[in-house]
């Protein structure tokens, strides 16, 4: 098998990936996996006599492809035949997700002719044992997966059963230890902290609000775990959560998973199993004192619902900033009876009043209605033109760059095989090189992109025409925010509005992107 390796591959890289299980060999002591697993396989490759030029290291433990950054770049950089070897411990870490990940990465590899070389087989993808031995593996592996996460499953919800704390850390007011002579983990009170719980509850018993009692305990000193001061959401959070009155609370299935738009999603479980059981922790507020806080909390949400939700800016989220490009916001000014369009971020551009702004967006859409008209008379598509001959420019720019960048990645071998390149030398310059060229390479798609929708835009005048014309007809008719919104996104795919110098209250710039697909 040396000799094989040796005539017919010439780079080669290595995949890491960390599984559930190796994170809890980490938890108990056995040292960090990626390293040994890194160590492993180049003790491996020297003895083989393969020089490993790249490792793929994957930090996080996802079931998907689509979940896991590095391994997309692994295929990525597969399938366009950059290596001619890919070394992993083990072949489960290239796939453990469903017949479809597993049917790309078997793909990957079979039409790019790359070899999958682990301490125990070396995988030939045009080798039909080997790919029906490989695409075997995987299936074993996915079997392995599930059950080892119905056991997971199995033992965190029997741990619940028992009153035993199965989160990664304890809350606000508890500290997390282990169980004496059991498995598992529970709670024990954390005496400091336990004031600060026992203060916001007193608190808000005696009628204050969340604010008020998020201002005092940041004035005593009190912090959070992870951040610097408290907020109202995490004092919410402390007055709902049934632990401080000794209560386990766990959400059995809180998500599943769907398919929208193609991509596998977890969603929230509208049919979700709360579990509640009596902990083995001590509890730090009394039940009576719960159980006012949660009718005062019940009775407070009634009567602060909000009952108008309606939209109230015709141009919400079509008006764009012209210095940051987010959205603008619709601010209302009580003392001086005025609603204003303003950039939250940027203070140099200045807000107007909302009717001004709508006013000149309307008139601007008739002046970019008029030019389209006199445009389509006279056959004029200077402005197609030209922006075809700015991407076309860009593109043989960028096609230039690439053939210059690809002209140095050959020298950077040719200088390492003249021995005028020390190996780590040459791996910094390829990888930086290699890096470019991938910027490059993806400009060049997306103006090649930019240039098919150019082209297929040639006559989006004669098509915007009818439709701005009905929104200029439609627009005042209606009082329907909503409807005018949506009338002026059906031609519009956002509008700059710029503001830099006070002078008057219609000093303003608006710029305006025409919806052209």
């Amino acid at each position: 098998m040396q000799n094989i390796i040796n005539n017919n591959m010439k780079y080669y890289c290595a995949y890491l990936r960390k599984s559930r299980k190796d994170m809890e060999a980490e938890s108990h002591g056995e040292g960090e996996t990626l390293a040994r697993h890194e160590k492993r396989l180049r003790d491996y490759s020297d003895s083989i006599g393969i020089k490993i030029s790249k490792f793929y290291k994957e930090v996080v433990s996802g079931e998907t492809i689509s979940a896991r950054p590095v391994m997309q770049q692994l295929l990525t950089d597969v399938e366009n035949g950059m290596w001619s070897g890919v070394l992993v411990v083990e072949v489960e870490r290239l796939a453990r997700g469903n017949t479809l990940d597993q049917g790309i990465v078997s793909n990957a590899f079979q039409y790019s002719n790359t070899k999958i070389i682990t301490p125990l087989k070396t995988y030939d993808p045009n080798n039909d044992y080997d790919e029906e031995y490989f695409e075997f593996g995987l299936f074993m592996s996915r079997r392995e997966y599930k059950k080892i996460n119905q056991r997971l499953h199995d033992g965190i919800l029997a741990s619940v059963k028992e009153g035993k704390h199965v989160g990664t850390s304890a809350p606000y007011g508890y500290d997390k230890y282990k169980l004496s002579k059991q498995k598992g983990y529970s709670l024990k009170i954390n005496e400091y902290e336990a004031k600060m719980i026992k203060l916001i509850y007193n608190l808000y018993c005696n009628g204050n609000g969340l604010e008020f009692i998020c201002n005092k305990v940041n004035q005593l000193g009190f912090k959070p775990r992870r951040s610097n001061k408290f907020t109202k959401s995490t004092i919410c959070h402390i007055l709902t959560n049934p632990v401080y009155i000794g209560k386990i609370k766990y959400t059995d299935r809180a998500t599943t998973k769907k398919v929208i738009n193609g991509n596998i999603v977890r969603v929230k479980n509208e049919n979700k199993n709360v579990i509640y059981v009596d902990g083995l922790h001590e509890p730090i507020i009394n039940i009576n004192i719960w159980n006012k806080v949660q009718n005062i909390r019940n009775s407070n949400l009634i009567n602060r619902t909000k009952v108008d939700y309606a939209l109230k800016n015709p141009m919400a989220s079509i008006l764009k900033c012209g210095l940051c490009g987010k959205s603008l916001s619709r601010i209302t000014f009580s003392k001086r009876n005025d609603v204003r369009i303003c950039c939250r971020k940027c203070k140099e551009n200045i807000g107007s009043n909302i009717d001004f702004v709508e006013e000149k967006l309307l008139h601007s859409l008739k002046l970019l209605l008029e030019d389209y008209k006199i445009k389509l008379t006279n056959n004029d598509n200077s402005d197609i033109e030209m922006l075809l001959k700015i991407n076309n420019d860009s593109l043989l720019n960028c096609e230039t760059e690439l053939k210059k960048l690809e002209k140095q990645l050959n020298k950077t071998y040719d200088l390492l095989e003249q021995d005028v390149y020390t190996k780590e030398v040459f791996s910094e310059r390829s990888n930086l090189i290699k890096q470019q060229i991938d910027v490059i390479s993806n400009n060049i798609e997306k103006l090649k992109y930019e240039e098919k929708k150019i082209i297929d835009n040639q006559n989006t005048k004669e098509i915007l025409i009818p439709k701005i014309e009905n929104v200029i007809d439609s627009y005042y008719e209606t009082n329907n925010i909503e409807q005018k919104n949506r009338l002026l996104k059906s031609v519009l795919e956002k509008v700059e509005y710029l503001k830099i110098t006070p002078q008057s209250k219609e000093d303003f710039k608006l710029k305006l992107y025409p919806k052209l697909y």
